[in-house]
């Protein structure tokens, strides 16, 4: 009975790691890492990759402590600000990516999937239009925003119908 409990519990940690990294490659591609999927995968990663817990001490794997350390690394550059010039922000999209795909590598091979970098990169199908809705959402978010905060006004032209030109 306890080593069918130590089994369960071994599948259980097993299959945790496996939805987290399936998450995030299913949602790896620049459009998608907004998304309520890849914020709640990347938030898990901590539980997931934890390791076990022995005498109330985590225990874990050099693999799941190689996992949390890049986990660390990449948070702590996503909670840094963006900057607004064009030349740091693509230099700080840049590392976002890098940091990322290191991530990604890492979990691979913490549960044995053998994806390399140029892989984890590379073999994203993430159709044009999908990038193309994301930017007019964002601007139709954008835009409305600064309407309803009175940062902007909308321009209204009122021009006469056919019925009203034919009463008058």
């Amino acid at each position: 009975v306890q080593v069918q409990k130590f089994i369960e519990r071994y599948n259980s940690k097993k299959e945790l790691k496996i939805n987290v990294f399936t998450q995030l490659m299913a949602t790896r591609s620049p459009s998608a890492k907004l998304s309520n999927e890849h914020v709640r995968a990347l938030n898990m990663i901590d539980l997931a990759f934890y390791g076990k817990i022995r005498k109330g001490h985590p225990k874990r794997t050099s693999s799941e402590q190689d996992v949390l350390n890049l986990w660390k690394e990449y948070f702590a550059h996503l909670s840094s600000s963006c900057p607004d010039n064009e030349t740091g922000s693509t230099i700080w999209n840049q590392t976002s990516h890098n940091l990322f795909l290191n991530l990604l590598s890492s979990m691979a091979k913490d549960i044995g999937y053998d994806f390399d970098r140029v892989h984890l990169q590379n073999a994203i199908y993430s159709p044009i239009a999908h990038g193309d809705l994301e930017k007019d959402q964002f601007k139709i978010r954008k835009g409305l925003a600064a309407i309803l905060a009175g940062e902007q006004t909308m321009k209204v032209e009122l021009t006469s119908s056919a019925n009203e030109d034919k009463n008058q």
